[in-house]
């Protein structure tokens, strides 16, 4: 019980019906009546009680719980004492041995009862730690991812063979454009965007490369921009691609594999 543990004891004894003070009962039977996670924990109780005949061990009962028990038992009322009888012996004994599976089932009870606390409290401890686990672990692969870009725009940036390229959107101001950066080498492009129109939901802005050899346009990335029209993309293709320029369209939301005109960006020039 993480809510109320100062009831836990209480609750063991009043599922069993042997909660005997008057004060701490009606306290209980009170907060019973405001508190829906008592009231679920003394479901669970009574339930686990059921079960008594299937365990015939158990942890330790905490020590108040315990006297509590022992209290109560002692509490029963007993039959006065008569004077002997040549079979007194045989009724004593009779009495004992009636008495005692009571008192076993309650201690078993009680036991039953304690161990169920644990194996929850357990269980919720577990649950919380492996949720915790996934989000450092989530934390952890975007955090790689992160530095994995990084490291390759730092590498695209300093590449030997990096062609830095403008591409514009003619007769609007203040004036649309996007920056590229390409290297063949590594078939890495870096795009940057400044005061691009908005775009809905469902439509991106989407890069081309022109080969040079004149082929088809090869799809290089696609991106939304944010509200204020900026916007910024790293993408990879295949090494080795010699690119007489770029240019850009709007595409559906998961891209297109060839452009629909007409043609939003060229190079500058």
């Amino acid at each position: 019980m993480n809510g109320h543990p100062q009831y836990a004891d209480a609750l063991a004894l009043y599922a069993l019906g042997a909660l005997d003070n008057p004060r701490e009962l009606a306290e209980l039977e009170t907060h019973l009546g405001t508190c829906g996670e008592c009231r679920r924990e003394l479901e669970a109780l009574r339930a686990d009680t059921a079960l008594l005949a299937l365990s015939a061990m158990g942890p330790k009962p905490p020590d108040r719980a315990r006297q509590r028990l022992l209290s109560a038992i002692a509490a029963e009322p007993r039959m006065p004492k008569k004077a002997p009888q040549p079979y007194a012996v045989g009724r004593l004994r009779s009495r004992w041995f009636s008495f005692a599976p009571v008192t076993v089932m309650l201690m078993l009870a009680v036991f039953s009862i304690l161990l169920g606390f644990q194996v929850r409290n357990a269980n919720r401890e577990i649950r919380a730690l492996q949720a915790q686990n996934d989000r450092y672990r989530i934390e952890s692969e975007e955090s790689n991812k992160k530095l994995a870009e990084a490291k390759a725009i730092d590498d695209l940036m300093h590449a030997p063979d990096a062609w830095p390229l403008t591409l514009v959107a003619a007769n609007t101001r203040p004036q649309p454009q996007m920056k590229v950066i390409y290297s063949k080498q590594q078939g890495s492009i870096l795009l940057t965007a400044s005061n691009t129109q908005a775009l809905p939901q469902d439509k991106v802005y989407e890069l081309w490369l022109l080969p040079a050899d004149g082929s088809a346009p090869m799809p290089a990335g696609w991106f939304h921009p944010d509200r204020q029209g900026h916007g910024k993309m790293f993408h990879r293709m295949t090494a080795g691609i010699n690119a007489k320029g770029f240019a850009v369209t709007i595409e559906p939301a998961s891209g297109s594999q060839t452009p629909t005109p007409p043609i939003m960006f060229a190079p500058a020039g």
